[in-house]
């Protein structure tokens, strides 16, 4: 995925001076040039799923998934 991005022009990538094992990922002008119509789909995308939940519904089910997202973490790490 990072090389057709990389590909596309999204992304560039440096290798780290201080540590020659890691290799540093950089958003592009061209990716950054994005950010509004990326920004216009998700807000678009948004309001179909969220179709006739309110606020406290939407702030309680993304508090879910956070924590569901925290548990697989800890679970990968152990």
């Amino acid at each position: 995925m990072l090389e057709r991005m990389e590909n596309q022009g999204l992304i560039s990538r440096v290798q780290s001076e201080t540590d020659k094992r890691k290799t540093l990922l950089f958003l592009t002008e061209k990716a950054h040039a994005l950010k509004g119509e990326y920004d216009s789909v998700s807000d678009e995308m948004g309001s179909i799923y969220y179709k006739g939940f309110s606020e406290e519904e939407i702030t309680r089910f993304e508090e879910c998934l956070d924590r569901i997202r925290k548990n697989l973490e800890e679970w990968q790490k152990s």
